[in-house]
């Protein structure tokens, strides 16, 4: 997109809503955290933990957030390039970084936010929401880049 870098969710923002439902399902946060729900089974697996042992579980969950904001950052955001300054300005080395921890923590921000706004699944509405929703929706996004990448 020249001026602008290539920031994906211009054009594929299905594929953005489709990965960050993705996420929140991988990182087994609500609404989509049928093992380890708290009211069920306790807090779960980290029932059994305390102290440092707790902090590392708990961090971990923070990090891989982290990870996938910074993937959706790359992909879906242009990664660390703004538009109307030169990626090859002497400036950018430094200022680079700041752009995407910014988009990363709008992202996390996002992921956030979805795990505290929206209630639990039952498993039967989780079933109907991936394979009547979801996988139609990604099938005929794919089908629609391709078509377009072809065409335009």
């Amino acid at each position: 997109m020249g001026g602008i870098g290539n920031p994906f969710i211009l054009t594929q923002f299905i594929g953005f809503f489709i990965f960050m439902v993705a996420v929140q399902a991988e990182l087994t946060q609500a609404p989509f955290d049928m093992p380890v729900a708290e009211s069920e089974l306790v807090t779960g697996y980290l029932t059994e933990y305390s102290g440092i042992r707790f902090l590392l579980f708990f961090i971990g969950e923070f990090a891989s957030a982290a990870v996938f904001s910074a993937i959706a950052a790359v992909l879906f955001f242009g990664g660390w390039y703004i538009p109307g300054i030169d990626p090859t300005n002497d400036i950018f080395n430094v200022i680079g970084p700041l752009i995407l921890a910014g988009k990363m923590m709008a992202i996390a921000f996002l992921i956030f936010w979805f795990r505290f706004t929206f209630p639990r699944f039952r498993e039967d509405q989780l079933q109907r929401l991936a394979w009547k929703f979801l996988i139609p929706l990604s099938l005929a996004n794919i089908a629609l880049t391709g078509v377009l990448k072809v065409v335009v």
